[in-house]
């Protein structure tokens, strides 16, 4: 199966200039992300935005977890699993997410999370769940880290209307993982690689 078909690429550049008109987005770093195998895009979290930013990173299809709540409508469920959402239960453990991620990062696909696991403050990086270091050791692709800044001004948090304001994105280099998954002290390499990711994010957008 073709990974982006074309009416994504119509999409994907069509959002591109309309992001450019409205919020005059500058992407920087942008030949960080890879061309083709499995990848995960691991930025911070202001915005319901945030995702559409992501994936005017690469026209590669994008693939995201999104909380459960959002596919309770019929209508607006069928839209965002065609942009490649798929639903998570935030409250436990929920291992078909885990699994589809997983699946996904197999088959070649790009996928997006949110290492906080939800919205957070400008300026600050807050408590980095694991689920993205676990993800990234289990199937040995890289993690490319991201920052967002501005997306919290053109759709702040409580809000439904959006603000004309700048987005400026900082794309940085791919975290390797490749045989890190192999042998012993695998809770230790997760707790490291999360480090490491939370390291390079704050480096990148020189945050706390």
């Amino acid at each position: 199966m073709k990974e982006t078909p074309f009416w994504y690429h119509l999409l994907w550049g069509l959002a591109l200039i309309i992001f450019k008109l409205l919020f005059r987005i500058r992407i920087y770093g942008r030949e960080n992300v890879p061309s083709r195998g499995g990848v995960i895009l691991a930025a911070n979290h202001l915005s319901y935005l945030d995702p559409i930013v992501l994936g005017l990173l690469t026209p590669r299809k994008m693939n995201y977890m999104a909380k459960e709540e959002l596919f309770k409508k019929f209508l607006f469920r069928l839209l965002i699993e065609r942009l490649g959402a798929f639903p998570l239960k935030r409250d436990r453990i929920d291992r078909s997410a885990y699994e589809k991620a997983i699946s996904l990062l197999q088959e070649g696909r790009v996928l997006a999370l949110f290492p906080e696991g939800t919205r957070g403050r400008r300026g600050k990086l807050g408590y980095f769940k694991k689920g993205v270091s676990r993800i990234a050791l289990k199937t040995g692709v890289p993690i490319v880290p991201v920052i967002i800044r501005g997306t919290d001004e053109a759709l702040p948090k409580g809000r439904k209307m959006i603000k004309l304001a700048r987005i400026e994105v900082r794309v940085g280099k791919p975290l390797s993982t490749e045989g890190l998954s192999r042998g012993k002290d695998s809770k230790k390499k997760i707790d490291d690689l999360c480090e490491e990711l939370r390291k390079r994010m704050a480096e990148l957008g020189a945050l706390r």
